[in-house]
């Protein structure tokens, strides 16, 4: 038996997720200055669970991660991808990022792409992800990295 099941996060879900999300983010050393520093970047929007774009990974009854994505021009952009700090390391970010993958083939896409921090490089590189250009954010360059799907 899997130790997370998934489902489409729903509205209700909204509070625990701007919980998890913010707790997540803070758990990373070397985001927490800038996050602090803007705490509007700890907002969590409820339009993609509204939109269907937020997958929830539970664990013991209760949500422990999400992932968010947009799709545009045949790929998909993870957006977003936390999990509980205290569930890191278990298999929920793979597991959320697999059913993205699987998602993305299934419609048709032929790309998956995110904008990483440094301390995710090893984890999508280990899912198969390829960096490439840094990105500029608001709080300077961050890696990009792809996945390119066979048709």
């Amino acid at each position: 038996m899997e130790q997370f099941v998934l489902r489409d996060a729903v509205p209700g879900d909204m509070e625990t997720l701007r919980d998890l999300f913010r707790r997540s983010a803070l758990s990373n050393d070397a985001d927490r200055p800038h996050l602090l520093a803007h705490p509007d970047a700890l907002d969590l929007s409820e339009l993609p669970v509204t939109q269907g774009r937020t997958r929830a990974a539970l664990a013991q009854g209760r949500v422990v991660g999400f992932a968010t994505w947009a799709s545009a021009a045949g790929s998909m952009e993870i957006e977003d991808l936390f999990v509980d700090p205290q569930w890191m390391r278990q298999g929920a970010g793979r597991m959320l990022v697999t059913d993205l993958i699987e998602r993305a083939r299934a419609a048709g896409l032929r790309r998956i792409e995110v904008t990483a921090n440094e301390q995710a490089l090893g984890f999508y590189a280990r899912l198969g992800f390829v960096a490439g250009a840094d990105a500029q954010t608001r709080f300077g360059p961050a890696p990009r990295m792809s996945l390119a799907l066979s048709p």
